[in-house]
């Protein structure tokens, strides 16, 4: 085999770490607790002997990570932020780059997405506990898939061979969430054991159930005066209030048999259900229904505003995501040759079956009001407070809005290495055959009998943004349904909605990628050059619908086909040269390919002549390409300090948008909505990591660990629209500065850590003009953790998480325009872990 540079003899056949590496880089005394130290030495590990720039996190010797999810961890490693969902990071974001953008895979295996329209995978369904590693790849070499413009995140559960003989751990613990005043349980367990040095098994299973609120303000604007694009006034106020209950279910059960030094095989399979059962109580105010008259200093008046303007809607619905990843592989030592082969499966899924939403108008007197927008959230005064009273209010209607994806993908795997004394050369092929069924309906029922809303009172809700007025139980209206649902139905004017919305998003497809790559690795003293392409080509067929509605209303409904086929070709070039005295310097160059999110390459068609809109898939859209530089350089500091700096540049041809344009040719006169491949986007950015034990300092003082990364990002982005043709643009989401930075110390039985991550604002849609710009506003995360080791096996911890309480806000325009504030409160934790 191929002499490596200093260190790199630990690298695996993949480029990573082998586990016994990491495992050797730590002899620690177990007696103490010292999981930070642990972990950050293992993730330096992993980061240091890869071929490819990458970070890496990686679980203490309890199994444990700072976080409830997978996303939320991957938040910590310099270029990565997250997009949140109900204050828990769900999206990964790396440079600044859409996750849509992103490969994901468990275990060496791509994973799907439970999203209907967009190929970002959510990764907040995973637990921590099911895994063991997790690595964000920025550089991919050409073994590895292409498509990953933004970065490859891989997450990996355990092997028994990571851990030395039996291991058995557990932890159970109790989370309280200040909005809700709940206390919610989580319990996790883990067991390992390889058995004649050659047979392993690793099981884990985890648990935790959330219950908690949140509290929504979100407002509409529009333009007051014509003459004055940016005097805009709020012509609709929500408030909404969230209760949720969360679940988390996770299991894993890997196998492992190494009969002999030359030969393995494993099994590996992986297992989360994240089950939400939420209800969604708003008030809606119509301003827009009203006479609206300006008074000077961000002050409007509202007059003539009618009752039914305000409405009272509560939703009801329980959405299940499922996700399973199973993997069976080997590697076999030949003469002369490594042999590696793997087959996958995995299925992700979701159901909401059971989306309700009952809506009432206010049946009062009409009213006045007074908007103040010199607050952010714009405040709102009215005449009468008769709303507030359930008893004022007359049933509207029910909407039912089920929804079912199915998103599974089998895949095949071989690879063949031939080492020689300074070089190596590497070939494989790899299939993927990927389905998915989505299904998305919305049905308007008014015909039925009259609802007396105050059979649903319930407790008056605190909510931050203002009054919400008399309280609903959601078990109220869910078990009126249930009595009472077969007597609804649909009136004759709603019927064609109905069918529009039930028929429009629905689509079927089948995506297969062929791929195969030639690679080889030279070692020259301590410079290591990785050179190769790949190549893969994509079979994409799709089944939607085309929804037409005539001039004079009717409908007319049939299939629409598409097909498309297209290879890429990947080169890239990696140079790594790792010196004697702890420098590793890096750099690549190398292209990567996107393929266009489902919803914009569907085959969909919505015409509806008499609103004069139509909606458009966009089956001929061209993938993403991207051509990367990468350049690093790395001081490691012993074993678990770094110090870094990197720099980068993507240059991605067709990025693809949606644009709504009146001047199509194919339909004159009307607004047609579609994705197009626009323009060259560009991203230039930097990344500084460090993190140290500050060992060198005398006594107790030696265990302070300390960290800080930065992203600045410089993105420039042409849309293709020709009305804002002199405006510039960033990326969207695509923050210009992105910072973590944490403290911790371990001292004998004792650890804590402080840990907070900043975001700068970006860019979240595109609107007619600047005014209508929509942004999502700074964020910083502030989290403390506090660890005690009672003895060799029991410890306690406590944790407390968004210390500083900020919340998700949009603004459009300008930062004192909020669009959406929503605040989630502080959430605090206690727990006990056992190891045996």
């Amino acid at each position: 085999m191929a002499s490596a540079p200093a260190r790199a003899q630990q690298v695996g056949p993949d480029g990573s770490a082998t586990a016994a590496a990491a495992a050797a880089a730590i002899d620690l005394d177990r007696v103490e607790v010292r999981p930070q130290l642990e972990a950050q030495t293992r993730a330096v590990e992993l980061k240091r002997d890869a071929n490819g720039i990458q970070d890496a996190v990686a679980s203490d010797s309890m199994g444990d990570y700072p976080d409830m999810n997978v996303a939320e961890s991957l938040q910590r490693l310099p270029g990565v932020s997250v997009t949140r969902d109900q204050g828990e990071g769900r999206f990964v974001v790396v440079r600044g780059l859409d996750a849509a953008l992103n490969s994901v895979s468990i275990d060496g295996i791509a994973v799907g997405t439970p999203e209907d329209s967009s190929r970002a995978a959510p990764l907040d369904v995973i637990p921590t506990d099911s895994t063991e590693r997790l690595r964000v790849v920025k550089s991919a070499t050409p073994d590895m898939p292409g498509d990953a413009i933004g970065g490859s995140v891989v997450v990996e559960s355990a092997s028994a061979f990571d851990r030395d003989g039996r291991s058995l751990k557990g932890k159970v613990e109790a989370s309280h969430q200040q909005l809700s005043g709940e206390t919610s349980p989580k319990a996790a367990f883990n067991y390992s054991e390889v058995f004649n040095d050659t047979f392993g098994v690793a099981l884990g299973v985890n648990y935790q159930k959330r219950t908690f609120e949140s509290d929504n303000t979100e407002v509409a604007y529009d333009t007051y005066d014509d003459d004055r694009q940016d005097d805009l006034v709020a012509t609709e106020l929500q408030r909404r209030k969230y209760t949720i209950e969360r679940e988390r279910t996770g299991a894993n059960l890997n196998f492992d048999w190494r009969p002999d030094e030359d030969n393995r095989y494993y099994l590996r399979t992986l297992y989360s259900r994240f089950d939400d059962a939420e209800t969604r109580q708003r008030t809606v105010f119509a301003l827009e229904d009203g006479q609206i008259s300006a008074l000077g200093n961000g002050r409007y008046q509202v007059d003539e505003l009618p009752a039914d303007a305000i409405s009272k809607r509560m939703r009801y619905r329980t959405k299940e995501e499922n996700t399973f990843a199973a993997s069976l592989g080997g590697e076999n030592r030949l003469s002369g040759a490594v042999l590696d082969y793997r087959v996958g499966y995995t299925k992700t899924r979701e159901r909401v079956n059971d989306e309700m939403e009952a809506r009432f108008d206010y049946d009062g007197d009409d009213l006045s009001a007074v908007i103040d927008q010199n607050s952010g959230i714009p405040g709102l005064s009215l005449s009468d407070a008769g709303w507030m009273d359930s008893s004022n209010y007359a049933f509207n209607r029910v909407v039912l809005s089920p929804k079912q994806v199915d998103d599974s993908e089998r895949s095949a795997q071989v690879n063949i290495r031939f080492d020689g004394d300074h070089a190596s050369y590497k070939f494989g092929l790899l299939g993927r055959w990927r389905e998915r069924a989505v299904n998305v309906d919305e049905t308007d029922l008014r015909k039925g009998p009259a609802v007396d809303l105050t059979d649903w009172n319930g407790e008056t809700l605190d909510h931050r943004g203002g009054p919400l007025g008399q309280g609903m139980r959601s078990a109220a209206m869910r078990r009126w349904w249930a009595e009472n649902g077969s007597l609804y139905s649909e009136r004759s004017k709603e019927a064609l909605g109905n069918t529009m919305a039930s028929l429009e998003e629905d689509y079927t497809a089948n995506e297969d990628i062929l791929a195969a790559y030639a690679m080889g690795t030279w070692d020259i003293g301590a410079l290591r050059v990785i050179g190769g392409v790949r190549v893969e080509n994509t079979q994409f067929d799709a089944t939607g619908n085309q929804v037409d509605v005539d001039k004079d209303g009717d409908l007319l409904v049939s299939p629409r086909l598409a097909s498309s086929s297209y290879t890429n070709v990947l080169p890239g070039l990696h140079l790594r040269y790792d010196t004697d005295n702890n420098w590793v310097l890096r750099g690549s160059v190398n292209k990567t390919v996107a393929r266009p999110s489902f919803g914009d390459i569907s085959p969909r068609l919505s015409v509806n002549v008499q609103d004069e809109e139509v909606r458009v898939g966009n089956p001929q859209l061209d993938p993403y390409e991207s051509t990367n530089l990468d350049f690093s350089v790395e001081r490691y500091l012993g074993d678990s300090g770094i110090v870094s700096l990197g720099l980068f540049h993507k240059s991605i041809d067709g990025y693809i948008v949606e644009v709504t344009s009146k001047n199509d040719s194919e339909y004159p006169g009307m607004d047609v909505t579609r994705s197009l491949n626009g323009d060259k986007a560009k991203v230039f950015g930097a990344e500084f990591n460090w993190q140290q034990q500050l060992s060198f300092l005398p006594g107790a003082w030696s265990g302070l660990l300390v960290g800080a990364s930065g992203t600045w990002l410089d993105t420039d982005f042409d849309p293709g629209m020709a009305d804002r043709a002199r405006d510039d643009f960033t990326l969207p989401r695509a923050s210009k500065n992105v910072y973590s930075a944490h403290v911790g110390y371990e001292w004998g039985g004792f650890s804590t850590r402080l840990a907070g991550v900043y975001r700068s604002e970006y860019l979240d849609s595109i609107g007619d003009s600047r005014a209508f710009d929509i942004y999502v506003a700074p964020h910083t995360q502030l989290d403390f953790s506090l660890d005690y080791k009672f003895s060799k096996n029991v410890s306690l911890y406590l944790e407390a998480s968004n210390l500083l309480d900020e919340p998700l806000e949009l603004y459009q325009g300008v930062r004192s325009r909020t669009l959406q504030n929503e605040e989630y409160g502080r959430t605090y934790a206690i727990g006990l872990k056992v190891a045996l």
